[in-house]
């Protein structure tokens, strides 16, 4: 798979919402999901592993899903405009939640009371199955949050 200097660029912006301070009431990442869950939902079998204390990614092959939460202090620069990246406001999860991409990576961010979860998936067969996979399990993790 070719990836375009646009897709890096995007993914350390990412990256870099794994080096911000994680609210001290937030849940634990790993523990907002479950394997059957993500397993069900990407059609198949996946484990899990720590991404240090403020995120978590399940996957198995190409597919893979990532967690992370951030304080909602960070919502401002999760949402801020960025260069060739698209943003779209989502109704009906959490207090607020938008849609970040460019080219094929999508990302979710919802904000619900002072914490934000950042929940991409990486390997769906589109960038509409990919939104829409996003959108189920953040349902599922806002429930643990």
């Amino acid at each position: 798979m070719k990836v375009s200097v646009r897709q890096c660029v995007i993914l350390a912006a990412f990256g870099l919402l794994l080096l911000q301070p994680r609210p001290a009431s937030a849940a634990e990442p790993c523990k907002l999901l479950t394997v059957q869950e993500i397993g069900q939902t990407l059609g198949a079998t996946i484990s899990p592993a720590p991404l240090g204390t403020t995120g978590c990614m399940w996957g198995s092959g190409s597919q893979r899903v990532s967690i992370v939460l951030r304080d909602a202090s960070a919502w401002p620069r999760i949402t801020a405009p960025g260069p060739h990246i698209t943003k779209t406001d989502v109704g009906g999860l959490g207090d607020a939640a938008q849609f970040s991409g460019m080219d094929n990576i999508w990302t979710l961010s919802v904000k619900q009371g002072a914490s934000v979860i950042v929940l991409t998936v990486y390997g769906a067969k589109s960038p509409d199955q990919q939104r829409s996979v996003e959108k189920s399990l953040a349902t599922i993790a806002l429930r643990r949050l």
